[in-house]
Order: structure tokens, then C-alpha cells, then sequence
């Protein structure tokens, strides 16, 4: 439905746009015509009634256009031509940012590796260099028609997973940059190495699964130093990212994967997707951690900020699975992956849960800052 909306409110500002952009070439065609007859010698009047003194009369208006006038003209029509889409492709942009905040897709993200505002995740590779040393042992391998859709699952969780490492890096840097306490950044240091632990469990279990080893390729996206530390770190930039991609998202990542584990049929599923929930739980609470320090420091415009960002969390979309049509969502759930409306259920509370804590946590700083 909202993909319906964007296409069609897409359409029409395209149709406005096209005719802003007629209105400013005519009026650019009409400038240039007004330079060109200023440019002509007066028209002796052998005629009066005839086309000279027509052309004499086009003449005289063009002289009492100045050039100033005439140039501002020509910039103002060029300028109807040209704006309308470079606000176009600056609103898609804006809507592209949004979409690649906490509703980008997927099914349990926890922290988000991002630069210049979009979500990345690591190219896919053949081999082991992601795995664990044993080898894994299932209870009872899931059927062939969902072998691979679980598979598949477990790949694209493993490879979320990888990218949280960086993104624990990037906010390592971020924290030390702005001066935060040692414990803070000792946490974040724990953290990325359980998303290492996270990783390659995930990615031995998607191996298992699809019977072929996939591990972590390159970020391509981190190849530059700027990417790499995430962009200049402040406190305002640094909360807004603990609200969402700490307290919000590591949260929902805990939920689903204990909401996982206690679905899975298979006793190693169940144990890697308990582990991984009882540390996104822990990350989740850094995230609170990381936020009320930024405000701390910040007053009140981080403050003002944080709470703007709360009052709209509500309109952040749920984290949507793949397609799986044709895909018996009971067998799914037997090996840790619940379905669409669950999932819904879980953020929806979650949401809920956040903003709640959160406006506590801007009233206590409030009463303490009194």
C-alpha cells in the first residue's frame, strides 16, 4: 500500500514538474527573442501599416528591456526548467533515506552498518573463513522444499550479523572522538566481538543448511577512511543512532531471536539463537547507555532532539521477511524464523516499549538538570 501511494504521489509531482519546466522554457524563449530584437537596428518606417512598422514596434520594446533585466529573464526561466527536478531526485533521496532506517528489510537486524545513510551488508563468498571449528549436527534437517529457504534465512542473518561488527566499530570511533567514559567504549568493544561470535555461527548454520560453505566477503562500501569511521561523530547524530539502532533495534533483534528460540524444534538452533538473543538484550541496553550519556553532555539540544525522534518512532515501518511464498510458515517456525505477523506483534511492542523508557529517561534528565 505505501508503495502505492509513493508511485502515485511520484506521478504527480512529475506531471507538475513537466509543467513548470514548459512554463520556464517559454519564458527563456521569450527572454532570448527579447535580446535578439533589442539587437536590431531601428526599422525605417516606409509603411506604416505595414510589417515594418510592426517590426519597428518589437524593436522599440526590446530596447526598453535592459540587459540586467533581460539576464535575470533568461536565469529565472532557466531556473523553472531545472529546479523542479533537482527537487525530485533531492525528495527521492529523502525517501530513500527513510526507508533505510529501521523498516530496511529484513527480519532480525540489531544494529545497522551504515554509510552515507544507507544499510550495507557484506558480498557473499564461497568458504570457511566465517565458520566455526566443529562441524554442526541437526536434530532433524528441515525438509528439501524448505531446505533452502531456511538456508537462505540463516545467510542473510549471518551476513547482518557481520555487518554489526562494523557498525560497532564505527560507533567506537564515534565515542571516542566525543571524549565518553571508558566503560562505554569497553562495552561497544564487547559487543562487536559477539557479533563475531553471532557471524560465524550463522554463517556455519546457513552452510549446514544449503549444503554448500558460504562465508563473509568485502563491505566494498568501507573502502574509504570517511565511510570506514561513519561520517564526523556529534551528539546529536550520536543519540539519534543509540535511540534507533541501540535501544530500538538491538531490542526488536533480542526479541525475535528469543521469540526464535523458543519456536525451534532443533536443539542447535534453539541454543544459537538463545545466545543471540541474551547478547542483543545487553547490546540493546548500551544503546540506552550510549543515549543517556549524549544527553548528558548535550542538554538541551540533544535533548530536544531525542524527544522529536521518540514522538515519531511509531511511524517506523516493521522489518519485513523476504518473500516466502508457497513456504509452510510451521516448518519455518521449527527452525527459528517466525512469521510476518508475529513479527509485526514484536515491533509494534517494542516500539511501544522504547518510547516509553525513553520519555522517562528525558523526564529524569530534566528533574536532574533542575
Amino acid at each position: 500500500m505505501v508503495g502505492i501511494v509513493l508511485l502515485v504521489l511520484a506521478a504527480f509531482l512529475i506531471l507538475i514538474a513537466a509543467g513548470v519546466t514548459r512554463l520556464g522554457r517559454s519564458i527563456y524563449r521569450s527572454a532570448k527573442r527579447l535580446a535578439l530584437d533589442a539587437a536590431v537596428p531601428r526599422a525605417t518606417i516606409a509603411n506604416p501599416e505595414g510589417i515594418d512598422r510592426v517590426h519597428a514596434r518589437a524593436a522599440r520594446a526590446g530596447r526598453r528591456v535592459n540587459a540586467a533585466g533581460r539576464h535575470a529573464l533568461l536565469a529565472f526561466g532557466v531556473a523553472l526548467m531545472v529546479l523542479p527536478w533537482v527537487g525530485i531526485v533531492a525528495l527521492a533521496g529523502l525517501v530513500l533515506s527513510l526507508f533505510d532506517s529501521f523498516s530496511h528489510d529484513s527480519f532480525s537486524k540489531g544494529r545497522v552498518l551504515r554509510v552515507r545513510n544507507r544499510a550495507q551488508l557484506p558480498e557473499v563468498a564461497s568458504g570457511r573463513t566465517w565458520h566455526h571449528d566443529a562441524e554442526l549436527v541437526f536434530d532433524a534437517p528441515p525438509p528439501a522444499a524448505e531446505r533452502a529457504v531456511v538456508g537462505e534465512l540463516w545467510l542473510l542473518s549471518a551476513r547482518m550479523e557481520h555487518a554489526s561488527i562494523a557498525a560497532f566499530s564505527q560507533l567506537s570511533i564515534h565515542l571516542l572522538a566525543l571524549g565518553a567514559p571508558a566503560r562505554l567504549v569497553a562495552e561497544t568493544q564487547r559487543a562487536a566481538m559477539d557479533e563475531v561470535v553471532h557471524a560465524r555461527a550463522c554463517f556455519s548454520l546457513a552452510s549446514a543448511l544449503l549444503g554448500e560453505p558460504k562465508t563473509a566477503g568485502p563491505i566494498a562500501a568501507l573502502a574509504t577512511a570517511d565511510a570506514a569511521a561513519g561520517g564526523a561523530p556529534d551528539l546529536v547524530r550520536l543519540a539519534l543512532g543509540s535511540l534507533v539502532d541501540g535501544c530500538l533495534a538491538e531490542g526488536l533483534a533480542a526479541d525475535v531471536a528469543a521469540a526464535g528460540a523458543a519456536a525451534a524444534a532443533d536443539s542447535t538452533l534453539r541454543k544459537t539463537l538463545a545466545m543471540i538473543a541474551k547478547d542483543e538484550a545487553r547490546h540493546a541496553e548500551l544503546g540506552w547507555s550510549v543515549l543517556a550519556w549524549c544527553i548528558a553532555e548535550g542538554g538541551e539540544p540533544v535533548r530536544a532532539r531525542v524527544a522529536e525522534r521518540t514522538a515519531r518512532l511509531e511511524r517506523e515501518l516493521t522489518p519485513r521477511l523476504p518473500d516466502l511464498a508457497g513456504t509452510d510458515v510451521a516448518v519455518l517456525r521449527r527452525y527459528g524464523v517466525i512469521d510476518q505477523d508475529a513479527l509485526g506483534g514484536l515491533a509494534a511492542a517494542r516500539i511501544a516499549a522504547t518510547q516509553v523508557r525513553a520519555r522517562a529517561l528525558l523526564a529524569d534528565d530534566v528533574r536532574l538538570a533542575a
